[in-house]
């Protein structure tokens, strides 16, 4: 990875590499960033970065790669103890892995994996291509660097000579400026967020050519809908998790046709089952774990790929039947009444006032 930047750096100086608000780095100006000397960084393993601003975390990341310290971007708000655990790791996995990753939380407790950066760069080329990001594509993403999605993809990008276009912002309008001054081409952003800004979004202003985002919480009819506005989009799905990296990945059209498809797997990642819960062999996994390996989803293999059944504890057994919880979540949400009027006030609120500025808080 380093080594990928100061090739940049050497050969297109003066290309943007990071943009963030309005601070902008050229690979010159990166690689002279992360070759910034710090004696706490060499002396910190492993190299805890505690950064609220993205382009903090990023920089101090690559400088903790760099000094061989194992750097570790924590999420948000975690807790002191957790740390306390970080620092008291095993000194093999320590000596084998070159970073570490949290997982997101969302299904308990963030979980810390340790990982060796190759298991990410081998895959950067195959994925770039799948994803549609070159050394001409400018992607935007939001969000801590502590998720692995946001990490990944950053460096992907970096990798291929590309821009990374970031805002610290919850604004609607930040986001557009940005895009549109940078010609943004890629969108990375969690299927909440896609949900939220699609009725602010127009063929004006919405300059990506391309939409990645994760199969967790995608729905078809929010698919058919970024469809239906732009039919030329082109949105790809991706699945995995934190101790795996990508899993399976496949265009959002075919997912539209098929509820939860995930599609094919990547190269050398292979996919069984036992009892509907899916099991993965992979060489992109995390330091120290047994293989197959299971994050407690259930599915299916189809001719089109993989499907997506849901998860191990989306079932409860109440008095002998079994419950399937988001289908209850489902029937005791508003009607599709409501939805609809809602919306409708949504529509002639932002008629009143085209240039609103959204927060996502």
């Amino acid at each position: 990875m380093l080594t990928k930047l100061e090739y940049w750096a050497k050969q297109c100086p003066n290309k943007k590499a990071i943009v963030a608000d309005q601070i902008s780095l050229t690979y010159q100006e990166l690689w002279q960033a992360v070759l910034i000397k710090d004696q706490t960084i060499k002396d910190s393993v492993p190299y805890i970065i505690s950064h609220s601003r993205y382009l903090n975390q990023l920089l101090s990341f690559l400088r903790g790669l760099k000094e061989g310290s194992c750097p570790i971007i924590l999420h948000p708000n975690i807790s002191g103890t957790f740390q306390q655990q970080i620092k008291h790791v095993d000194g093999e996995l320590l000596e084998k892995a070159d970073f570490a990753v949290l997982s997101s939380g969302t299904t308990g407790k963030a979980k810390l994996f340790w990982r060796c950066l190759s298991t990410w760069t081998r895959l950067f080329d195959y994925q770039n291509k799948m994803f549609g990001m070159t050394g001409n594509s400018c992607l935007f993403l939001h969000g801590s660097f502590s998720f692995t999605g946001n990490l990944n993809l950053a460096l992907a990008q970096l990798w291929a000579g590309g821009c990374l276009v970031l805002s610290q912002k919850l604004s609607l309008k930040t986001w557009l400026s940005l895009w549109q001054a940078k010609k943004v081409s890629h969108l990375y952003l969690l299927p909440t967020y896609l949900n939220r800004l699609l009725p602010y979004l127009t063929k004006n202003n919405m300059t990506a050519t391309h939409l990645l985002t994760s199969s967790q919480m995608i729905s078809q009819e929010l698919l058919r809908h970024y469809y239906k506005k732009f039919p030329q989009l082109e949105i790809v799905i991706f699945y995995g998790a934190s101790e795996l990296s990508f899993i399976t990945w496949c265009n959002g059209r075919a997912a539209v046709k098929i509820n939860g498809l995930v599609g094919q797997p990547f190269p050398d990642v292979s996919i069984s089952f036992k009892d509907k819960e899916i099991f993965v062999e992979t060489p992109y996994s995390v330091e120290g774990m047994s293989q197959p390996y299971s994050v407690s989803d259930l599915g299916k293999m189809s001719p089109a790929g993989l499907i997506l059944e849901g998860r191990q504890d989306d079932w409860v057994n109440q008095r002998g039947v079994k419950c399937h919880l988001p289908s209850l979540v489902e029937l005791r949400s508003p009607s599709a009444k409501r939805q609809r009027s809602a919306r409708f006030k949504d529509r002639k609120r932002r008629k009143r006032n085209p240039n609103i500025s959204i927060s996502f808080d």
